[in-house]
């Protein structure tokens, strides 16, 4: 059966946070002062598992209730729009004429609901770059590229590696094969190769569409951001030893239980999300 993995992004694309040895050592205080730096810290790449038959059954789902809520089916989910309520008021409120209520009703009693009904159906891979890290790479790779490489080498880890994958847009033309869809062309067709340990990959093609026109970018949308907020609130968990739970931001929560991991010991860290680099030991794992 063919499936499809759909894939995007959240945080900067730049090597914003300067390499400072004492940003690991002592890194500032995840308060809301400090916000500003952890969102430029990381970088995100989200991507949704979905096959044919399942993708088929949900995109008119998605438009009829689209066009209930908003009375159209041409309306963008976006995370960066939900989570502000001036863009809330822009983007949603003003043009499709909803009130808040029935905006943030549609997003946890339907939007996130997706994610829920088809908990192993819908699986999520995503990876995760802290940058202060990283030093002598920046001026030979970007954030973009080495998740992607990372990105492409685990697929090749999932039962549906022949995909087709399907990026976000990220420049101006889709079909360009420049600038930062050029880079992940030549990554995943192996042109460029940045230390990859598989001789050849197996999803069928990658390609880019505009996430206004695909119901399945906007739900990886949705994933992206949410790790990268994950990581925002709580990142230092993640390689805290003695860690026996990981706290969750509340959205990240919800879409958990789709984290792609491993079917015996139910490890997600290194399966279903991937952190680079890979400080500590400890092993998240979805409970049964």
């Amino acid at each position: 059966m063919s499936s499809y993995l759909f894939i995007d992004d959240s945080g900067s694309k730049q090597w914003d946070t300067p390499y400072q040895y004492s940003l690991v050592n002592s890194p500032p205080a995840r308060v809301p002062q400090n916000r500003k730096f952890w969102e430029l810290n990381y970088f995100v790449l989200a991507g949704i598992y979905i096959e044919h038959d399942l993708l088929a059954e949900l995109n008119p789902i998605i438009n009829a209730k689209k066009i209930e809520v908003f009375g159209t089916k041409n309306v963008e989910i976006r995370s960066v729009n939900l989570r502000n309520p001036q863009k809330q008021e822009k983007y949603y409120i003003q043009p499709f004429g909803v009130t808040r209520c029935q905006l943030k009703d549609f997003i946890e009693s339907f939007w996130y609901e997706i994610f829920n009904q088809n908990r192993e159906a819908i699986q999520i891979q995503a990876v995760l770059l802290d940058k202060r890290y990283y030093k002598h790479l920046r001026t030979a790779k970007s954030p973009l590229d080495i998740t992607a490489q990372v990105m492409f080498d685990r697929v090749e880890m999932h039962p549906n590696r022949e995909c087709t994958i399907i990026f976000d847009q990220m420049d101006h033309q889709v079909k360009t094969e420049k600038r930062d869809q050029g880079s992940i062309l030549q990554i995943a067709d192996k042109t460029i190769d940045l230390g990859s340990f598989h001789k050849k990959y197996s999803h069928v093609s990658v390609g880019f569409e505009e996430s206004k026109n695909s119901n399945f970018l906007q739900l990886a949308d949705t994933v992206a951001y949410n790790v990268l907020r994950q990581f925002i609130d709580y990142g230092d968990k993640w390689d805290q030893p003695g860690q026996e739970t990981l706290p969750m931001y509340s959205f990240f929560e919800k879409i958990s239980d789709n984290m792609y991991c491993n079917k015996l010991t139910r490890q997600v860290r290194g399966y279903g999300l991937i952190k680079l680099p890979e400080i500590g030991k400890i092993n998240w794992c979805k409970s049964e």
